[in-house]
């Protein structure tokens, strides 16, 4: 009786993945005409421009009921550049700078909404916030329906949580951060891709994934320990090593939830890589699998 209930479960687990298949091209090709229409004006939008003022960190808080997040750094000497487009009056959202405490805060938030979101309400969003690298930044953001591309390159990341419904999340460090984040990912039903994590130079990385595709990559330079916890719900997820990482796999899961993994070998229950004893960083990975195939492999 319990394996029925394990393969009724798989079915409508799929199913439901499946139906989310067709979203992302169809917000791929929403942004690219959102796009076209940048230079040509007409939407409403909410722009600020907060000046540095010696500030030694910031927090930064969005809660976005969604559309489209774009975060990068800012190269012309201000603390943060805020664009925030807009299609109609009800979304106009929020900003908040309070630089009165010792950790000046900046909030951005969309208006209260009691009903239901959907994409199609809110796709003509388009936050574009960019931001100082010269202090350090602890990165809290709450997302609904969220397409983000999220850029920390040169950034000095602090702390970094997002917590995102549905969507397609792109996070990308290509250069070494500075400081040495917490990092919490839970993505819902959104479609995840990660590169440079590496780089990230976390502490300790949780990645909480609902319904819906990870692809995350530990690229860049590394030469510390640290560790990934994992909790994988429905959906394909790889994730592909640096060779220079020594890399420590401890994974649970059922019939419904294999793991494939390359390049290690078993000691009872973990999976060591054939260079672990040998690297100068490692990391060690706790995988909590549920419905769905995960693969782990280096990169070429």
């Amino acid at each position: 009786m319990l394996t029925y209930i394990k393969i009724a479960f798989m079915l409508c687990s799929l199913l439901l993945l499946a139906s989310c298949d067709d979203r992302p091209s169809e917000r791929r090709a929403s942004r690219e005409e959102r796009e076209k229409r940048d230079n040509k004006g007409g939407d409403l939008s909410e722009n600020r421009q907060i000046q540095f003022a010696n500030q030694s960190s910031l927090r930064l808080d969005i809660e976005y009921d969604g559309g489209y997040l774009t975060i990068e750094r800012d190269d012309t000497g201000l603390l943060a550049d805020i664009k925030l487009a807009f299609e109609r009056e009800e979304d106009r959202p929020y900003i908040d700078f309070d630089s009165s405490s010792s950790a000046p805060t900046l909030r951005i938030r969309s208006p209260r909404k009691k009903q239901n979101i959907s994409f199609g309400k809110v796709r003509d969003n388009d936050w574009r916030i960019k931001l100082s690298p010269k202090i350090p930044i602890e990165f809290r953001i709450d997302g609904g329906v969220l397409d983000g591309k999220l850029d920390f390159t040169g950034l000095k990341v602090a702390d970094l949580e997002i917590n995102a419904g549905a969507g397609e999340l792109q996070l990308e460090f290509r250069e070494p951060n500075s400081e040495r984040p917490d990092i919490r990912i839970n993505s819902g039903a959104a479609e995840t891709k990660a590169r440079g994590l590496c780089n990230a130079n976390f502490r300790r990385l949780d990645f909480n994934g609902g319904v819906g595709a990870s692809d995350l990559s530990f690229d860049g330079e590394w030469k510390t320990d640290g560790r990934v916890d994992m909790n994988l719900g429905v959906g394909k997820n790889k994730i592909l090593l640096a060779r220079h990482l020594g890399a420590k796999v401890r994974p649970a899961g059922s019939f419904l939830s294999p793991i494939s993994l390359h390049g290690f070998a078993k000691r009872g229950g973990v999976h060591y890589s054939e260079n672990y004893d040998q690297a100068a960083g490692h990391l060690d990975f706790d995988i909590k699998m549920g419905v769905g195939h995960t693969e782990i492999d280096w990169i070429e």
